[in-house]
């Protein structure tokens, strides 16, 4: 073809045919704009919500050098496990210290409690011997008021029949002898029952026969016991403190979770109650939006939710609305305006609504992620409140 021949003329489409296109393009944005209105009427979005959880500060109880620290972003832990250990070998030290405390004052507990028992059985032993001489004495004592009561008849007798010169001068004087060494031998029996009673009695404060026992009274034992009992009990709780102070240089981790930021190094020297990681359950997530006043008054709790993870855009999430808040956002700013000028302008405020999470991968979000949140109201009653009170902070 050259360069002087006439162009072959562009084929047009028919004017029907552009009309039917024109018609098809017209009646598809009224079925868009007509399924967003339908949207927007039956659904609240957002799209300035965030992923948010309980964040938990990890720190130590006491003060000390870290010797063992590996944890970084992102390890997992499960509750108990370990997190960072501080210096140990002078409580070490004290504890076996302490250890060797109690040993020594259970074995002077029991040592005690063998005295007891041995002066217990010494006693027994004297009051039983006391006993026996005390019953012999009265035993002794009766034979000889016996002896007694029959040498002063056999005196009377013979004294009447030598008044009356039946019997001799002698006979009558033996017979008076005899009751004389009859009363004295009575006033000596007198005496040792006095005697035996004497030493019944001393014997219930640890004499025995005039002389104290080789061991104390059971009675003065028996405190030393209990204050040998209160030695052990002394020794027994330092010991436990120090183990427990000696637990609490091995931090571990409070909850199930993973570690979001590390505070320290190993090495560093730590304060009481310095931060060492900080972490967060990841099966305790929520979203939580700020949904407009004007649209607030159509959520109820258990709403469904459709949420969109911006990280994650392919990904499926559903939840419900757990919390609505009662107060705006803007009543908890650092510096609220209270607007003292008298000049007003209204601006719609912000109520914070709690989102929970049903279904979705949620493992692979963590908290501070910016979500969108579209909230179906389909099914709520425009003429009724929702009575449910509350705020985002709980759950």
């Amino acid at each position: 073809m050259t360069a002087d021949s006439p162009r072959p003329a562009k084929r047009r489409l028919p004017r029907s045919v552009k009309l039917l296109i024109l018609a098809i393009v017209v009646v598809l944005c009224l079925i868009w704009i007509g399924l967003a209105i339908a949207h927007r009427l039956s659904h609240v979005s957002a799209q300035d919500a965030r992923v948010m959880t309980d964040q938990v500060t990890v720190s130590s109880r006491l003060d000390g050098r870290v010797t063992d620290f590996t944890l970084t972003e992102g390890d997992t832990l499960e509750q108990g496990d370990a997190v960072a250990t501080l210096y140990s070998k002078p409580d070490e030290r004290r504890l076996a210290s302490l250890e060797a405390d109690v040993a020594a004052q259970r074995a002077k507990l029991d040592y005690e409690k063998a005295r007891l028992a041995m002066a217990g059985k010494q006693l027994k032993g004297g009051m039983n011997l006391t006993h026996r001489q005390f019953e012999a004495s009265q035993a002794a004592e009766k034979a000889a008021q016996a002896r007694l009561t029959e040498a002063q008849r056999e005196f009377k007798r013979t004294d009447t029949l030598y008044k009356k010169k039946s019997i001799s001068e002698q006979r009558r004087d033996q017979d008076y002898y005899a009751y004389q060494a009859a009363l004295a031998e009575h006033a000596q029996a007198q005496q040792e029952v006095e005697v035996s009673q004497a030493l019944a009695d001393n014997a219930q404060v640890g004499f025995i026969n005039g002389s104290q026992m080789p061991l104390p009274n059971p009675d003065v034992l028996h405190q030393q016991v209990k204050i040998a009992e209160r030695d052990l009990d002394s020794a027994e709780a330092k010991r436990d403190e120090e183990r427990l102070r000696l637990d609490d240089l091995h931090v571990t981790s409070p909850v199930d979770g993973v570690v979001d930021k590390t505070l320290i190094d190993q090495g560093e020297y730590v304060s009481a109650g310095q931060p060492i990681l900080m972490m967060h359950d990841p099966a305790k997530l929520w979203v939580e939006a700020n949904i407009k006043e004007t649209d607030v008054g159509a959520l109820r709790t258990g709403q469904s939710v459709a949420i969109t993870v911006d990280a994650f855009p392919d990904q499926t999430f559903s939840g419900h609305v757990a919390v609505i808040g009662r107060a705006a956002t803007s009543q908890f700013a650092l510096l609220p305006d209270p607007n003292p000028s008298g000049n007003f302008t209204k601006i719609t405020q912000r109520i914070p609504v709690r989102i929970r999470f049903d279904d979705g991968p949620t493992e692979l979000i963590g908290p501070g992620m910016m979500v969108g949140v579209d909230i179906d109201i389909s099914g709520a009653d425009p003429h009724q409140r929702d009575t449910q009170a509350g705020s985002p902070s709980g759950s």
